[in-house]
């Protein structure tokens, strides 16, 4: 039997190179007349390399639950399309079928699946409903609230923290004076997750929590809107608000500027999210920015790890936030000086 050494003995040649020149390697640089040596060294020995069996890479199919108003508006659910657009970068490249699950549409959904990506908080009854329809063991949450921290793995990030970093930045600023404004949280979410505890909890430590100033009701902009008219209901208005998400943010101060107040010399406002439509408001809104896309790209990483069996303990990853700063908040320090 010819073997690969014996043609590059007759060649002449490097065994190496006489390997990269039969299997087509395109990367390799070679004269006509090297490349004709070899060629004729096989033919005068008969040569015939052994066909190397294609490896078949296994493709995956993945539920990727989420509530039924997650991708109505690109504005008020800006997060969602985030996490959704670094999902998908990772999946493609990585040979995963990703498949838009509702949970409206979930009783009807019939495929099977080798493992799920469930969006946002959802309520106890929803992950119930999720249980019993999915059976996949291979499920990763994104975002703060795991009712089965054994069992399903998470991405998410350190609400406590965020919030510190919201607080802190204004306190930089010369803020003392700063209310909370956002959307009710969602059902049987941990006190340790919640922006408005969270909020409540930094102030009260530094003895300026102001309970008229803390007002939650319904999410996006209209709720915005809403949120802000009550805040021009109180008696005497905070310097700064931090508002529990952007959408709402968006929302407040359109409001605000209706009502002929100007951002930031009135009042400052920075939101939470880091949504690429903050970019865009006048003025452009500081926010503290949740790392959405990197999410759902580790998202998929994980979740390969459990369907290739690489690892079978659930696990938590918190991915960092940062504050972006633009011109929705005002130096206060300098007007005390």
């Amino acid at each position: 039997m010819v073997r690969l050494e014996d043609v590059a003995k007759k060649a002449g040649i490097s065994k190496t190179t006489v390997s990269r020149v039969l299997n087509g390697d395109e990367t390799i640089t070679v004269t006509d007349q090297t490349r004709k040596k070899i060629m004729d060294a096989v033919n005068e020995l008969g040569y015939k390399p052994l066909r190397r069996k294609k490896v078949k890479v296994k493709s995956y199919n993945v539920a990727m639950i989420h509530n039924d108003e997650a991708f109505k508006s690109t504005v008020d659910r800006a997060y969602y399309f985030s996490v959704r657009n670094g999902i998908e970068k990772i999946a493609i490249k990585k040979k995963i079928n990703i498949v838009s699950v509702p949970l409206e549409y979930l009783t009807t959904i019939q495929a099977s699946f080798d493992g799920a990506i469930i969006l946002g908080n959802l309520s106890t009854e929803d992950y119930e409903k999720i249980r019993k329809y999915i059976q996949p063991t291979n499920v990763v949450v994104v975002g703060i609230q795991n009712p089965f921290p054994d069992e399903y793995d998470q991405v998410s990030f350190n609400t406590a923290n965020a919030i510190e970093k919201v607080i802190d930045y204004l306190h930089s600023l010369g803020h003392e004076l700063i209310g909370c404004l956002g959307a009710e949280e969602a059902e049987g979410i941990r006190s340790e997750d919640s922006r408005k505890v969270q909020f409540i909890k930094k102030m009260k430590s530094h003895n300026q929590y102001k309970k008229q100033w803390i007002i939650f009701g319904d999410k996006g902009i209209s709720g915005g809107h809403e949120l802000a008219e009550k805040l021009l209901e109180q008696s005497s208005l905070p310097t700064a608000v931090f508002v529990a998400n952007d959408p709402t943010a968006i929302g407040v101060m359109q409001a605000l500027q209706d009502r002929g107040m100007k951002i930031p010399e009135d009042i400052s406002v920075i939101g939470f999210n880091g949504d690429y439509t903050t970019e865009y408001t006048y003025p452009p809104l500081t926010t503290l920015k949740i790392n959405t896309n990197e999410m759902g790209q580790e998202a998929v990483f994980m979740l390969l790890e459990r369907m290739k069996d690489y690892r079978t303990i659930a696990k938590k990853v918190e991915l960092a936030t940062n504050v972006i700063e633009r011109q929705s908040c005002k130096d206060f320090s300098e007007v005390n000086e």
